[in-house]
């Protein structure tokens, strides 16, 4: 199990409602969903609670006055440069007392992202599947490591070591000298395992982490993407434009049928 970090913390009941509506057969697709309607929901109720709803309210009606004084202002307008500074100063005041309320109610949203990317992310290969394994920041040659339980290769032009997925129970290691580097399978299925960084204190890797002391300063994985959307571009097929899009629809609803200015 990766580190405790800050944005990771909820994970156990996201993980138990992802459990619940797997049990109802739902796809991956409308559990998606759900997440996204569960972050709108709380991002917007938080925005509601913490902002001022009634200036905001009344901004936007002198706003809308404002912009239609610039319309029928003209270039030779006295009072142009009047118009125009109202106009700015009341924008500028509708984006400040709107800016803290929009940022703390958006941290909601960072948890679900952090969940839904270890949930929704890398796919575990197949047993038997071509695993490629790319070190970066190598320290050393390649012929100064060695694979334990597995017959890997060395392929120059990839700059990776290749093998076969191993059966389900079987794992293999990395060594350098009697220093271990990599154990494969990891933990969890991802792109890339890493030495630990600052910032894994807010947002860990499911997979773990390399040794400090390890001569490599991660390694890259060729490990396949779930597949949400089976339609379109490979860019909207993954979780995270399924979740983008449902958050916006979902937010936009909820700011229409609330009345949240």
């Amino acid at each position: 199990m990766a580190d405790f970090s800050l944005f990771d913390s909820l994970n156990p009941v996201l993980a138990m409602i992802d459990r619940i509506l797997t049990s109802l057969s739902l796809a991956p697709v409308w559990r998606m969903a759900v997440f996204a309607a569960l972050g709108s929901l709380v991002s917007m109720l938080l925005f509601k609670k913490l902002s001022n709803q009634a200036e905001l309210a009344e901004l936007k009606q002198k706003i809308g006055q404002a912009q239609k004084d610039l319309v029928r202002s003209n270039d030779k307008s006295a009072g142009l440069g009047q118009v125009l500074r109202r106009n700015l100063r009341l924008s500028g005041r509708q984006l400040w007392i709107s800016f803290w309320p929009a940022l703390i109610a958006s941290i909601p949203i960072l948890f679900l992202l952090v969940f839904c990317s270890n949930q929704f992310g890398a796919k575990a290969m197949d047993s038997g599947a071509r695993v490629y394994v790319t070190p970066v920041e190598l320290e050393g040659s390649p012929r100064d490591y060695r694979w334990t339980n597995i017959n890997a290769q060395w392929d120059a032009r990839k700059m990776a070591w290749t093998f076969y997925q191993p059966e389900p129970g079987k794992s293999a290691s990395l060594v350098r000298g009697a220093e271990p580097q990599l154990s494969v399978p990891t933990v969890a299925p991802t792109h890339v395992v890493h030495k630990k960084q600052w910032w894994n204190f807010l947002i860990a890797n499911p997979a773990g982490y390399i040794d400090d002391n390890a001569g490599v300063e991660r390694f890259e994985f060729n490990t396949p993407t779930q597949v949400i959307i089976n339609w379109g571009p490979g860019w909207m097929r993954g979780w995270l434009f399924a979740f983008m899009l449902f958050l916006v629809l979902f937010s936009v609803a909820i700011k229409i049928l609330w009345k949240i200015h």
